[in-house]
């Protein structure tokens, strides 16, 4: 019977896991916590017009790393259009992803983060949040943000606080 509790409780934690949201619409190569260095091999041929790394002074992410760089990425393929996208380390660790995408875009985009996410966290003329799926839509400039797990309360925060 022991056997069985585990057997189930260990099915509804993978269920609750692959549910959780982080994945879904996320592009793969968005991998929270990936070093500089191995984002950038991971990047080599997925920027149709290349990339570039600069440092960020001073740091905005909101866990405050003490060192933040940028990979400027044009091109990245996104919603089947090539994209700039932006890729923001915290103290060599990946944490968060900005794709620049069209007005015009906002429609499937959402579609594709509810499909992804369920129904929005938060809604203001601002932005359209999935904080269950470390997502939003924003409107000016029209992007999509992904972010890590390590952002999750400044980010939630910043949403309810926005509302």
């Amino acid at each position: 019977m022991k056997k069985i509790l585990a057997g189930i409780c260990g099915m509804a934690a993978a269920i609750s896991a692959a549910n959780a949201g982080d994945e879904g619409f996320k592009p793969e190569i968005f991998k929270w916590g990936v070093k500089t260095a191995e984002l950038e091999i991971a990047l080599e041929g997925k920027c149709a017009g290349g990339f570039e790394i600069r440092p960020i002074d001073p740091p905005f992410l909101p866990n405050k790393p003490e060192k933040q760089l940028q990979i400027d990425c044009d091109g990245f393929d996104f919603l089947g259009a090539p994209r700039w996208t932006e890729f923001v380390i915290g103290d060599d660790r990946l944490q968060m992803v900005w794709v620049m995408v069209d007005d015009s875009d906002k429609a499937k985009a959402i579609e594709a983060l509810k499909d992804a996410y369920g129904e929005p966290s938060h809604e203001t003329p601002m932005f359209v949040a999935f904080t269950q799926g470390r997502a939003a839509w924003r409107e000016e400039p029209a992007e999509i943000l992904f972010y890590s797990e390590e952002l999750d309360a400044p980010m939630k925060g910043w949403f309810d606080s926005a509302q």
